[in-house]
């Protein structure tokens, strides 16, 4: 017996070595022990950060993202290998970043490594959801650096221990794994560790059942109200089905858990909590029949995100988050075309856009984020939701489906913890598809231009009993698209499909058919952004 537990040891131990040898030399890594004061509900922690110099440079100051919700009274102090340092904080949100810098006394040499302890308070940074504390965004982030330089919209990839002490009432959901718990008197310390993570949070629940279950060796844990119960449970039931289907379908799933909890009482949606932790808006049977497409879609839609943007593969934050957001519901859309048939991407991630494009407003995807707060319309889902996703899904219908489902897998196999930039995007599409796609770039993430055709006239002539119809398309948008279906209904229904040439400004199409034309459908699968879409009516 004694042997056996000895081997279980080393093996834990040599386990243990390896996971810490393989993160080593490729990631920060953050030891963070944070403590809940019940008394103001702040964190009173210390992180210690192992930061490397990977540039030949020497570097004088290091900043780190932080969420100052009272100025000046937050970090107590700072030491570089134990010795104090000066820090001054950025307090007017400055191109994307709200924080402090680290002033070194000594510089950092290349390829050296130093270690930062940082002691500071932080409180929690969302009040308004009742029983559940939000700490997901309120530990200090050494921002991304690169060439000698720092540029804080670029994200990486880090590991974290990070030690958890709260009073026994709450329970807890975390970006971590919870590899040990212990319990001392009315207080639950937890041990967890989260490897190749963009960021660490966690949130404290109070009250809140929870029911846990595995799906292809990835722990799953969904919080919920009890008098959400039957939709606690069935997102747990639907997230098994999910990750089953990303694993068999992408090869893998990023990370070793998920963790659902519940957000506004009202069903908007989801959004990524942190990483690892994803929320669903409650009421979802305020959507009445629509209630079980919209649960199941909006679960898909929050793990698909675990893969672009917020947590495996990476991208710059000073544009709309048009690769991560774009690629995460080109991922859902995998699921839902095999599974919630009765789900509409085209329709869902189009009105808004196109009520932004008839009211005049700039959609320029490439704008910096900082120039987009500066209008007056709601570009997170005009822009950054809508637009991003759709022209994404006229690339797949310029280039087909599968080339464009090799790029996707292509990203996940080739771009863990990398910025992806639309200039690294655009060379893999041209690449892989064997196109050149500088017009579409251009047109669809560079310029305001629309797409926009118009079913002109129809003639037709009657001879041998056949139709010969001649149908005229004008181009009235700025923009094109290489090919354009038509779908043709004749008497009694019938159906056929062609396509004309989107880039002429007038199109002369000739069909002959066996019966009249009643009505002319333009992109009858609704794979392109067509602004005021009209359909030819013989009887209007």
């Amino acid at each position: 017996m004694n042997r056996i537990i000895l081997i279980l040891t080393v093996f834990v131990f040599l386990l243990s070595c390896q996971r810490t040898q393989k993160t080593k030399d490729t990631h920060s890594n953050y030891n963070i022990t944070a403590k809940l004061d019940t008394t103001n509900l702040s964190l009173d922690c210390q992180m210690q950060v192992d930061w490397y110099n990977s540039s030949d440079l020497l570097i004088s100051e290091i900043p780190f993202t932080f969420q100052l919700d009272s100025a000046k009274t937050l970090i107590n102090k700072i030491t570089v290998n134990e010795k104090v340092q000066n820090f001054n904080y950025v307090l007017t949100e400055t191109n994307g970043f709200e924080g402090f810098i680290l002033k070194l006394f000594t510089p950092v040499r290349p390829s050296e490594k130093i270690s930062i302890s940082i002691n500071f308070k932080t409180k929690p940074n969302d009040f308004f959801r009742e029983r559940m504390l939000f700490y997901s965004e309120d530990f200090p982030l050494a921002q991304y650096f690169n060439n000698g330089k720092f540029i804080p919209f670029y994200q990486v990839h880090s590991d974290y221990e990070v030690k958890i002490t709260y009073p026994k009432k709450f329970n807890i959901a975390t970006t971590g794994q919870i590899e040990k718990t212990d319990t001392i008197n009315n207080e639950i310390i937890v041990h967890t560790y989260a490897q190749s993570v963009p960021s660490y949070g966690f949130i404290l629940l109070k009250n809140l059942m929870l029911k846990e279950d595995y799906s292809s060796g990835v722990m799953i844990r969904s919080f919920y109200f009890k008098d959400d119960s039957k939709w606690g449970e069935k997102l747990l039931e639907y997230s098994k089905n999910i990750i089953e289907f990303y694993v068999d379908t992408l090869g893998f799933y990023p990370q070793p858990i998920l963790t659902i909890i519940p957000g506004y009482p009202k069903p908007y949606g989801g959004w990524p909590v942190c990483p690892n932790v994803v929320g669903i808006h409650r009421g979802i049977d305020l959507k009445k029949e629509r209630a079980e497409t919209h649960a199941h879609w909006i679960m898909s839609h929050e793990i698909g995100h675990q893969y672009w943007g917020y947590n495996y593969v990476l991208e710059p934050l000073n544009y709309p988050q048009w690769f991560g957001i774009g690629m995460g519901i080109q991922t859902d859309r995998l699921y839902t075309l095999q599974n919630i048939p009765d789900f509409n991407h085209s329709k869902s991630f189009s009105d808004s856009y196109l009520d932004a494009i008839k009211k005049g407003y700039n959609t320029t995807i490439m704008q910096t984020v900082d120039t987009l707060n500066k209008q007056d319309f709601d570009w997170n889902n005009s822009i950054e939701h809508d637009k991003s996703f759709s022209v994404l899904q006229m690339l797949a219908y310029e280039i087909g489906e599968e080339t464009f489902f090799k790029i996707l897998k292509y990203c996940l196999e080739n771009y863990k913890g990398v910025n992806v930039t639309l200039e690294m995007f655009k060379k893999d599409c041209e690449t892989i598809s064997e196109r050149n796609l500088d017009e579409f770039f251009q047109t669809w993430f560079f310029t305001n231009d629309y797409l926009e055709y118009q079913i002109d006239t129809v003639f037709t002539t009657l001879n041998n009993n056949q139709y010969h119809n001649e149908i005229r398309i004008n181009k009235i948008g700025q923009t094109n698209i290489s090919h354009v279906e038509l779908e043709v209904v004749l008497d009694g229904n019938k159906k056929e499909r062609i396509q004309f040439d989107g880039s002429k400004q007038t199109e002369m199409l000739k069909i002959s058919t066996d019966k009249s034309i009643s009505k002319i459908i333009l992109d009858p699968n609704l794979k392109l952004l067509l602004v005021n879409r009209k359909d030819w009516d013989r009887n209007n």
